[in-house]
């Protein structure tokens, strides 16, 4: 380009192989002016997601070139859908929502007024490039996984953000844990969630009691305000 030539000095392959190694951990795994193309000409109403792309980014840099299989329970509008097709080009992206909020949702007036009754539509029109890459289940997850482990069906990443209520989440847990196969990865937003006064009405407790229900059978890859497990 620009008539500037470019000679590659001699060297060792294992040289070269080591290069390159240290190169691709010291690049950023995610800018924000690719994440900022992702969400160009797409509609949200809220964002609780954003801030947890570059996590994301790094627990599952390893499966970017593969052709991995996602789970997400928990769509809202789609931010989080988007993040799965576009930084991981090869997956194939399997949402469950029932599209109707969670709780917290349903008890107050502005999101029932305002949000609730346009979540799916947005979900479908941000997604919509890539509907031959994303299968929409409507359905309570207490429902929908239990028949995907019926047709068995196996994910390499799951995503959990449905219900807050600790039951709920502990039932997600242990209906997906099937799914998951072999070194999969499975994180669970909102672990120090705490928005609701009564203890079992936020995901804490359920989360702690499916990791006890499978200690042995997991390492713990990250632990905060998401917490995400790889199986064994």
């Amino acid at each position: 380009m620009g008539g500037t030539s470019v000679r590659r000095l001699p060297g060792s392959r294992s040289q070269d192989k080591a290069a390159r190694n240290i190169a691709r951990k010291s690049a950023p795994a995610l800018s924000d002016a690719e994440v900022a193309a992702w969400f160009a000409g797409k509609t949200f109403s809220t964002d609780w997601t954003s801030g947890n792309f570059p996590l994301w980014a790094k627990l599952l840099r390893r499966f970017r070139s593969s052709p991995v299989r996602v789970l997400e329970i928990g769509s809202w509008e789609g931010r989080s859908a988007l993040f799965f097709v576009n930084y991981l080009p090869r997956a194939q992206l399997t949402c469950i929502d029932t599209f109707e909020g969670a709780a917290e949702h349903q008890a107050d007036p502005y999101t029932v007024t305002h949000q609730l009754p346009a979540i799916e539509c947005l979900f479908e029109s941000n997604l919509a490039a890539f509907a031959d890459r994303v299968e929409k289940i409507k359905a309570p997850s207490a429902r929908a996984l239990p028949e995907l482990g019926i047709a068995g069906r196996r994910f390499e990443i799951a995503y959990i953000d449905g219900s807050h209520r600790a039951a709920d989440v502990y039932g997600d847990g242990a209906l997906t844990w099937p799914l998951i196969a072999r070194g999969g990865i499975m994180i669970f937003d909102d672990y120090q969630w705490e928005m609701m006064p009564t203890p079992l009405d936020n995901p804490k407790p359920g989360i702690d009691a499916f990791l006890k229900a499978v200690k042995g059978q997991y390492r713990v890859v990250h632990r905060a305000y998401q917490i995400a497990v790889a199986k064994r």
